[in-house]
């Protein structure tokens, strides 16, 4: 039952890494660009800076729970009952983490590159 713990929160280490430097880079990255998109007359338009705001404070607290998730999976490895995370968290993070990891891995057999990663803004 320790085995199951230590690669649950494994899992949930990986997914919060995903959660908490993806979208901190895309942030970072694209701030000064979405703040310059302006509508025909000239006039900013803040909405895109906004949502991408939105989307990035989102993502901290998906990452918050995903921590937690990691320390939990540790302290109740050796809990006979489980480790008291719900299978929701479990199989959302199981599925986020294949998903990105098998994306960045074709992306840079692909094309050589670190996915997400290499974006520059126009």
């Amino acid at each position: 039952m320790a085995i199951k713990g230590i690669l649950w929160s494994i899992v949930f280490a990986i997914t919060f890494l995903i959660y908490i430097t993806v979208p901190t880079y895309l942030i970072v990255t694209f701030w000064i660009f979405l703040n310059e998109i302006t509508d025909d007359k000239g006039r900013p338009l803040y909405t895109f800076a906004l949502l991408a705001l939105f989307a990035f404070l989102v993502a901290l607290i998906v990452s918050l729970i995903y921590f937690a998730a990691m320390v939990r999976a540790i302290i109740q490895r050796k809990n006979e009952e489980g480790l008291g995370i719900p299978n929701g968290v479990k199989i959302f993070g199981l599925i986020t983490t294949i998903i990105v990891v098998s994306l960045m891995v074709i992306w840079y057999i692909l094309f050589g590159e670190i996915a997400i990663f290499t974006w520059i803004p126009p």
